[in-house]
């Protein structure tokens, strides 16, 4: 089975082959073709990434989403948030399964409900997801 390269940051491949453990990225599209570089789909990761692009200020300054095909102009602290819709990641509530597209929506529902104040959130992939396995991995696990 033949597999692609996928270029990320030296900070997140070492900590994949730290991990051992395999990690879901997303190839950047900002700016309509993306700068090449594949980004872990967290807030975390997604923030350090349009830094990256030059995407900083104040968070009340107006900016153009760039994301292929998007236009939506918003404000710089609601785009880390933005560009999740765009890679499609959406969270689950472990215990009744309801899916959010937001962790603030999810944890609500989690302070809300009775039956679910123990869950955790589980993460769901978006569909342009990409994995990034560890050295020796695919030989270790037969894949």
């Amino acid at each position: 089975m033949p597999f692609d390269i996928v270029p990320v940051d030296l900070e997140t491949y070492l900590r994949v082959q730290r991990s051992d453990t395999p990690l879901v990225v997303y190839r950047c599209e900002l700016q309509e073709v993306g700068c090449g570089m594949f980004v872990e789909g967290t807030t975390s990761a997604v923030s350090a990434h349009l830094r990256g692009h030059g995407i900083t200020g104040p968070d009340t300054a107006s900016t153009s989403c760039t994301w292929a095909g998007c236009s939506k102009i918003l404000q710089r602290r609601g785009m880390t948030r933005h560009i999740m819709t765009h890679l499609g990641v959406k969270l689950r509530c472990s215990v009744c399964g309801v899916v959010k597209c937001r962790n603030d929506l999810l944890r609500a529902h989690i302070t809300s409900s009775e039956q679910c104040r123990f869950a955790s959130v589980d993460i769901v992939p978006g569909p342009q997801r990409h994995f990034l396995l560890p050295e020796g991995w695919v030989t270790a696990h037969q894949v």
